[in-house]
């Protein structure tokens, strides 16, 4: 059984047994994109699957739908920083035809973007977690794949440790790492990404979990000091900056390697990164032994129990500028129905009802509930995104905050992990006052 439409919360067990170095050449909808000699309709894709560039994926993917539609041409174009990249592209109309929708655009700019998809309510009997790309009961993007996010483990490095369980609190996941350290100095028990610019976003995707509460996000709109000692925010934070603190990160965030630390997780030489279900695929393809490589819900517990919060990954879209529309919507529908991308990249599948994925079979053993975020009052849709923007913190938008709190940590600066929490909490306060309704 897989998700079901509308479920909440539910425990696992019971329903079963969210990259290249540089930017390609640049092709878009209002560019490139036509007609050829030969009659095809020529669409441009962009995302961020780079690594399906390298290695001959996105081939595999364009000729299965040419098996289909031998009439449109699939030009795909990867771009490593997607987010960083596309907010710059969109300042034009030259973006493509379908592309992932960048996270850092507003749902009440959707329209501006992106082709209405059709009625949020209709779309809803098929797919999951509808709301992040929805504005007044319209759909302008559909999850590629449902993720979670939490800790990407090597559970060998773990045992080889003695640790035999993943650790469910911020204090026993610390000495956890402690003990990696101890036994093979050579290991980086935690690996932030300091230096990626987007992996350390990871970090507050977490938040609705370390609450235990699917509506924390909303609640964040209303709490003007919510980087307080003992709520959740600063407990993810802490567990950050305790962890560098003691030594148990790399050396030098600054020349952390995305690429590389996929491989070295691998192979034992990391232990931890903060990431998204959606990396278990990639590290279990370079690992001699994938079953070493596991993935864990992020070490809090509310009342002795841990949650972890289901969300879409990218959603793909249609630039509403595109010239191509109907084959930009056939490439789109394709993409979602037929292809096996939730399943070739370990995630979970979009569709209502579509079964689990056995890679989150660790989770299922520790009695993980998973739940569904609440999405923001009707009329409200904007506010989490208003005040986040108008605060600077980039809750899940940017890494900045994040390696300001190693920066601090590794005594890079003067700065005390109390004095930064004080000034979030001055910066989301005022964003309230200012935005807040």
């Amino acid at each position: 059984m897989g998700i079901k439409k509308g479920s909440k919360l539910f425990r696992f067990g019971l329903v079963a047994s969210a990259c290249a170095l540089m930017l390609s050449a640049c092709s878009g909808g209002d560019s490139e994109s036509g007609s050829n000699a030969d009659g095809k309709e020529t669409i441009t894709f962009i995302n961020h699957k780079t690594d399906w560039t390298g290695n001959g994926k996105w081939d595999e993917y364009i000729a299965e739908f040419n098996k289909e539609h031998p009439d449109i041409e699939v030009k795909v174009e990867t771009i490593t920083d997607y987010a960083g990249q596309m907010q710059i592209r969109m300042n034009s109309k030259d973006y493509g035809d379908v592309l992932m929708v960048p996270t850092t655009i507003k749902p009440a700019d959707n329209a501006n973007f992106f082709e209405p998809l059709g009625d949020q309510k209709e779309l809803e009997e098929k797919y999951l977690l509808l709301s992040d790309r929805a504005y007044d009961g319209v759909s302008y993007g559909i999850p590629i794949a449902v993720n979670t996010t939490g800790v990407l483990i090597n559970m060998k490095v773990f045992n080889d440790a003695g640790v035999t369980e993943f650790p469910k609190t911020p204090e026993d996941f610390v000495a956890a790492l402690g003990k990696i350290k101890e036994s093979n100095s050579d290991i980086t028990p935690l690996y932030t990404n300091y230096a990626s610019n987007w992996a350390m976003s990871n970090w507050d995707y977490v938040r609705e979990a370390a609450a235990g509460d699917p509506n924390f996000t909303n609640e964040l709109t209303a709490d003007k000091t919510p980087f307080d000692s003992g709520k959740p925010m600063n407990t993810i934070y802490k567990t950050l900056f305790d962890s560098v603190k003691e030594g148990y990160t790399e050396a030098d965030p600054s020349t952390t390697d995305w690429e590389q630390s996929k491989q070295d997780l691998a192979d034992g030489k990391i232990a931890a990164m903060v990431l998204g279900s959606w990396a278990i695929e990639q590290v279990q393809a370079l690992a001699e032994n994938p079953e070493d490589i596991q993935f864990a819900a992020f070490p809090t517990s509310v009342d002795g129990k841990q949650y972890t919060t289901i969300g879409g990954d990218y959603n793909i879209g249609i630039n509403v500028n595109s010239k191509h529309k109907e084959a930009a919507r056939t490439f789109l529908d394709w993409f979602l129905e037929e292809s096996n991308y939730a399943a070739d990249t370990g995630g979970i599948s979009p569709k209502v009802g579509a079964p689990l994925p056995a890679a989150l079979g660790s989770m299922e053993t520790a009695g993980v509930e998973f739940f569904q975020a609440t999405p923001a009052p009707e009329g409200k849709e904007s506010l989490f995104a208003d005040i986040n923007n108008a605060s600077e913190i980039g809750l899940g938008t940017t890494d900045a905050i994040k390696q300001r709190i190693v920066d601090a940590a590794k005594g890079n600066t003067d700065e005390s992990f109390e004095d930064i929490m004080k000034e979030l909490n001055t910066k989301w306060g005022n964003a309230i006052e200012e935005i807040g309704k």
